[in-house]
């Protein structure tokens, strides 16, 4: 009896762990580590990020409709087929005099069925200007994308930066915490041995809680970091990112940045304007084709009953063809037309004018960028010595206070003085790199 019950124990337990063996396998793939350099956040950003991929659809929408915009060259094709019933025929003497019924000649039956074509000759380059329409909306989209991929990678660089300026930023708290777990300890001791009042003890215990509280911030700021580039690259939430550029951070001489005002070709902002400008000018053209004939081919054949063709018409089904030139024209739109037309030329000066704007703007925000970009470089090169400076002002004010030749607060604010400075260093390194990045992303070559 027991061995039985140990048995449908062992069955109950392998059960349990074949049907929950999919779950862990899940929670470890969930539960993996994953190491990113900027150049595979700036990769993941254009394949993975789901704006992205509605930006695909948007340009896979547009070219389906210049597949459609390419069928309007085929000619047209029209079937008909009809039946009628009818009735008696009834005549009238004179005006509604008297009447009487007749059966309709050559019986009460009638019907037809046919198949027409037409194909467009000539019509002013109507049709030309619609495929050109549909062509310029699919560049349109297609520049859409690169500049929602190009976005998305700005986005995911600027949040991998933040990591990274968190990261060295918990290094120095690191560093901070322990020369305040160092200093409280020796405070301790001096007020142990009377040298030191109580008001030292607590301001140094002070200073440790608020380095603390400092840490407890960072790490929240890098793990809210950490789950926006997540969620930006279309990774699981439970994915772990380990950063791979932590100390070479690419950051380019300031010739080769300002290289970057010598080339605008790929910039999105005018490249729009450019295709904006392009889709007005083709859609004054298809305004204007209104104002042309328009010539058409066409033919025809079809099966008639009766035979109408004679008098009287006869129980005969009738089959006949025909192939022909049509030509119409509209002569109001001479005049009816010609504020459209006009109208659609002062959006094209409108569009001409807005691009010079953009222009001016681009370049404007580039100059300005590289100016600070430039600021960046030389607050690093100040912000060193300046970390030399507070590194000994720092021991200085550790040697005097241990030796009981200054203040507290003196030896205190030594100590923030060099965080901030190394702080600073972090700070003007990563604004330098984000900079550059954004100078990428505003001329195209991100």
């Amino acid at each position: 009896m027991i061995y039985k019950e140990k048995k449908s124990r062992l069955v109950i337990l392998c059960f349990f762990l074949l049907a929950s063996a999919p779950t862990i396998k899940a929670q470890i793939a969930e539960n993996k580590e994953i190491k990113l350099s900027i150049n595979d956040v700036i990769r993941l950003s254009k394949e993975s990020n789901k704006l992205v991929n509605v930006f695909q659809e948007k340009v896979s929408a547009s070219q389906v409709d210049l597949a459609d915009a390419k069928m309007g060259t085929l000619p047209k094709v029209f079937t008909n087929f009809s039946y009628q019933r009818y009735t008696d025929v009834t005549l009238f003497d004179d005006v509604l005099g008297n009447s009487h019924s007749i059966p309709k000649p050559p019986n009460a039956n009638s019907g037809g069925i046919s198949l027409e074509t037409s194909f467009n000759i000539y019509s002013g380059g109507r049709q030309k200007a619609i495929i050109r329409d549909a062509e310029y909306k699919n560049e349109i989209a297609a520049i859409d994308l690169k500049e929602q991929q190009a976005n998305m990678s700005l986005q995911g660089v600027m949040q991998y930066l933040d990591m990274v300026k968190l990261y060295h930023q918990k290094k120095l708290i690191m560093d901070h915490k322990t020369r305040a777990i160092t200093r409280l300890k020796n405070i301790n001791a001096f007020y142990k041995n009377g040298k030191i009042t109580k008001s030292d003890v607590l301001r140094a215990d002070v200073s440790l809680s608020n380095i603390q509280l400092n840490e407890i911030t960072n790490n929240n700021d890098y793990l809210i970091s950490s789950q926006k580039l997540q969620t930006l690259l279309g990774m699981n939430v439970h994915t772990k990112i380990v950063l791979e550029d932590t100390t070479s951070l690419y950051r380019p001489e300031i010739g080769e940045v300002k290289m970057l005002l010598t080339d605008y070709s790929k910039a999105f902002l005018l490249l729009k304007a450019d295709k904006g400008i392009q889709l007005q000018e083709n859609r004054s053209k298809l305004t204007g084709s209104v104002n042309f004939p328009s010539i058409n081919l066409i033919a025809g054949y079809g099966l008639n009953y009766p035979n109408t063709l004679v008098f009287p018409p006869q129980p005969q089904t009738v089959g006949v063809g025909f192939l022909g030139v049509k030509a119409t024209y509209d002569i109001s739109s001479l005049y009816q037309n010609k504020n459209k037309v006009q109208a659609s030329r002062i959006r094209e000066n409108e569009l001409k004018v807005q691009k010079e704007w953009v222009k001016d703007n681009l370049l404007q925000e580039v100059n300005a960028l590289i100016v600070k970009y430039e600021e960046a470089i030389n607050k690093m090169s100040v912000i060193e010595k300046s970390i030399e400076q507070a590194q000994i002002n720092y021991d200085i004010q550790n040697a005097k206070y241990t030796n009981q030749l200054s203040l507290l607060t003196d030896f205190l604010e030594a100590d923030n003085l060099l965080y901030e400075a190394k702080f600073n260093y972090i700070q003007a390194n990563i604004v330098a790199v984000s900079i550059y990045y954004r100078l990428l992303f505003i001329t195209g070559k991100i």
